[in-house]
């Protein structure tokens, strides 16, 4: 009875183990999180001195993060009123982006990876859009075709939006970022 007492404990430990560490490594961890409004990043992901869960987390060849003195990727997944961003809603993506010297902002599944579009555009860089005349974002994301800088999403479910800021001062300052320095993310319908 002892050995079948023992072999339980040890299939129930490195049943639990492996699970947890799994859970652990499966997503973006917690540990480094800087969310601003319905932004999140992880400015230490690219620095040498990583955490190791994030070390892990990338280390399954999920995403390659920007250096430190590169820039930053900043994601959301919800719009700025806390609600979950869904294929079957437009959004408006206006306001400013912070100083850079480039930027690009796209869509991507929960995974960060792109969607396969019949337009084959998943994402903008500073060079592509019109500005209005105060110089701000307007970009209109949305499941059917939109009037002027239209970024197209899936027919239906979750996404995120991934905003890349390249060569920025923010890298180092994420946690002193303000909302307002971030473009806002409003939703404007649902069909």
């Amino acid at each position: 009875m002892r050995i079948l007492d023992l072999a339980y404990i040890l299939a129930l430990g490195g049943g639990l183990g492996l699970g947890t560490a799994h859970w652990a490594v499966a997503g973006r961890p917690a540990i480094g999180r800087v969310e601003v409004g319905a932004w999140t990043a992880w400015p230490g992901s690219g620095s040498r001195d990583v955490d190791p869960y994030m070390r892990a987390y990338l280390a399954r060849g999920v995403h390659l993060p920007l250096g430190s003195g590169e820039g930053l990727e900043l994601i959301a997944d919800r719009d700025d009123a806390g609600q979950p961003l869904d294929g079957r809603c437009r959004y408006k993506l206006s306001g400013t982006t912070p100083t850079t010297r480039g930027w690009t902002i796209g869509v991507t599944d929960s995974d960060g990876l792109p969607f396969s579009l019949p337009l084959e555009r998943t994402s903008f860089t500073d060079s592509e859009i019109v500005r209005p005349e105060d110089g701000g974002l307007a970009i209109i994301a949305a499941a059917t075709p939109e009037a002027g800088n239209w970024l197209p999403l899936p027919a239906s479910g979750r996404f995120q939006i991934r905003l890349r800021l390249y060569d920025t001062p923010i890298s180092s300052q994420t946690g002193e970022t303000r909302a307002t320095n971030l473009p806002r993310i409003t939703r404007v319908d649902c069909r």
